[in-house]
């Protein structure tokens, strides 16, 4: 993508460089309406066909790669899902899996109401004003989580608590219909069988903790929902960034084992791992 660095076979190569065993790669499904490209896209001159072409070559890449580094690290090929457009992305997120067989998918929302709310001031600001505040912009967010997860039965769910990444300086994200709303995406999270997303990108973000926040890591620890790290990287150097401090945040609340995904006889299984180990 256009805000990441290096390439592929550079990311792949600093993960088995860094005795990384399991590496899922996951990039983002290529967005089907021209009305959700990045300003920096258009003006590159982009359009949704560029964006299929380019997944189309990731998918071919991140495939040719997993068997290059069969011998030095299981390479997971997956796809990190969109959330829109509202009214397709259900049919489009499925018909990639099946086109391209996919080990995984991450299972992400980056929009409400077909707006980008972890992007840039201008479309955040509209999803803030279209919805009448942060405390139902988050529970309009956590909403289209649930609705994701239960439609698209994700291996992983990503960054669950997207929202604090801009709603943080409009309000309290943790307000009660929020919170509420939260506590049902976790239901949809824990009636799939999803693990989640321990996302520390959310320290490089700013903010203090990865993602989710401390009070979902422990209601759903409650639940025995189990957790996976993600690094988010977008370029070698990210490769691993934050993991020892992801492992230190889960143990701090309560979580005492990781869940990953790996590769055994041609077949993607769980695996679970001690946290002490």
């Amino acid at each position: 993508c256009d805000h990441a660095l290096g390439t592929l076979a550079d990311v792949v190569e600093a993960a088995a460089a860094r005795g990384i065993s399991v590496f899922g790669v996951s990039e983002h499904a290529p967005r089907s309406s021209f009305g959700l490209l990045y300003p920096e896209e258009v003006a590159m001159g982009w359009t949704t066909e560029t964006l299929a072409a380019q997944f189309h070559d990731y998918a071919v890449e991140v495939d040719g790669l997993s068997r290059t580094y069969a011998d030095r690290l299981v390479v997971l090929r997956g796809f990190e899902t969109e959330a829109a457009p509202a009214e397709s992305y259900v049919d489009e997120m499925r018909a990639l899996r099946t086109r391209y067989g996919f080990d995984f998918i991450v299972g992400s929302v980056h929009h409400v109401d077909d707006l980008l709310i972890d992007g840039p001031p201008g479309p955040f600001m509209r999803a803030l004003e279209g919805r009448g505040g942060v405390e139902a912009l988050a529970a309009a967010y956590y909403d289209r989580v649930a609705e994701s997860v239960a439609a698209l039965r994700p291996e992983v769910v990503g960054h669950f608590d997207l929202i604090r990444k801009n709603g943080r300086h409009h309000g309290d994200v943790d307000a009660p219909a929020a919170r509420a709303a939260a506590l049902r995406a976790l239901d949809a999270i824990e009636g799939t069988g999803a693990i989640l997303d321990l996302n520390v990108a959310g320290l490089r973000k700013g903010l203090a903790t990865p993602y989710p926040a401390p009070w979902i890591v422990a209601e759903a620890n409650r639940r025995s929902i189990p957790f996976c790290f993600g690094d988010d990287s977008h370029g070698p150097e990210q490769v691993g960034l934050g993991i020892e401090e992801g492992r230190a945040y889960l143990l701090a609340n309560g979580v005492d084992s990781i869940t990953t995904l790996t590769r055994r006889e041609g077949a993607v299984v769980r695996e679970t791992i001690a946290l002490d180990a």
